[in-house]
């Protein structure tokens, strides 16, 4: 079976959250015996990867200009910067299904020259939702950056039932993304996020600190690590760590005000999984519920004891294998509490019940198979 995979980025290194899920994906499809087609966008710092044919049968680069006349596009500039035609005429070769990451690569559906195409939309979270939330999140001192955040929420909002309707299948990563789809009258798979782990591998016993991890210069995790310092830490003399890449620098400023909590910038693979292996406590707050966060699958793969908060495990079927909180105050004496407990196999053994079946690798690659298997010839 041959696969075109079109993804919004080069999803290697896998070192954020969107690329982790499309490499992990491509990697158990290829163990399932299906020739993918990668095609990746190329921006930034991110270079072609020899380490994506191991798991691909082609893998096609192409630039993604990100001028500021593709603002002026009625198209989101998302996905506008993801329109290229030497991909178009790559894809019209064969007949193959065509899998599309995320809305960014989705303004493609609706091509004349696809026509009759199976075409299948990978959908990462609610993307307008996504950036009306990131428009929140920035300060109005980042008033242009503000402004391009509402603006690309109100496009993204406007273009989406015109993806919906062009898609054969809607694919979620989280049971709350299906409702919202079905709900516009799509096809919809749930299929769990991929992710890097096959076992789960936490440690039983007791660790000497909170952990709070992910990509720091994300608005999100930004918002979450200041709210638990100001609200939570600020009130209780436990040990917190925050780690994770690029970190701004009024975090910075805030850290240091406090003797108990540090801050271990850009850590490398090795290093973050000693931190999340060894924390007693990792504690995943979100302001957003949006798609499924890979640092609370990290957690439940790799540590102890999980303390969440509502729109972090809203539709991820996690929820039973997290303390749930929102509070500062209840978080606060759950942390409290749980630091004088150790943790026991017994709760290894429900996270495996859990993680190792409804979130398997190779499991969630068949279903993946079947939903393009009528599509496939």
């Amino acid at each position: 079976m041959f696969l075109h995979i079109i993804s919004f980025d080069i999803p290697y290194p896998d070192n954020y959250g969107g690329v982790i899920v499309v490499f992990n994906q491509i990697k158990a499809l290829h163990a399932q015996g299906v020739q993918v087609l990668l095609h990746c966008f190329q921006y930034g710092d991110r270079q072609p990867q020899a380490e994506l044919e191991k798991y691909c049968h082609a893998v096609h680069y192409y630039p993604r200009s990100r001028s500021p006349i593709y603002q002026w596009s009625g198209l989101p500039f998302i996905m506008r910067t993801r329109r290229n035609e030497a991909l178009l005429q790559r894809l019209q070769k064969d007949d193959y299904p065509i899998l599309c990451e995320g809305m960014h690569t989705s303004a493609l559906l609706w091509e004349p020259r696809l026509t009759g195409r199976r075409k299948l939309v990978r959908m990462h979270n609610v993307e307008w939702q996504y950036y009306q939330s990131l428009a929140r999140l920035t300060p109005t001192a980042q008033i242009i950056k503000k402004l391009y955040y509402l603006l690309e929420s109100v496009r993204l909002r406007r273009i989406e039932p015109k993806v919906v309707r062009s898609a054969d299948a809607i694919i979620t990563l989280s049971a709350h993304d299906d409702a919202y789809y079905r709900a516009l009258k799509a096809e919809t798979y749930y299929i769990p996020a991929f992710h890097a782990h096959d076992r789960v591998e936490s440690l039983p016993g007791r660790g000497e600190y909170v952990l709070f991890h992910g990509k720091l210069s994300v608005p999100d995790n930004d918002w979450a690590a200041t709210w638990l310092i100001e609200k939570v830490f600020a009130k209780i003399d436990v040990p917190f760590i925050v780690a994770g890449m690029s970190p701004l620098p009024a975090l910075r400023k805030l850290v240091s005000q406090y003797a108990h909590i540090q801050l271990i910038e850009n850590p490398d693979p090795s290093q973050m999984r000693t931190l999340i292996a060894q924390a007693h406590l990792h504690l995943l707050v979100s302001s957003q519920v949006a798609g499924i966060k890979l640092k609370l699958l990290n957690a439940l793969f790799q540590g102890r004891f999980c303390v969440a908060n509502t729109a972090m495990v809203s539709g991820s079927g996690l929820a039973d294998l997290c303390y749930v909180r929102d509070s500062p105050a209840d978080m606060q004496q759950t942390i409290t509490e749980l630091m004088a407990v150790p943790f026991e196999s017994s709760q290894i053994e429900a996270r495996r019940a859990v993680l190792e079946t409804e979130f398997s690798n190779p499991a969630n690659a068949r279903k993946l198979i079947q939903c393009l298997a009528p599509f496939s010839g």
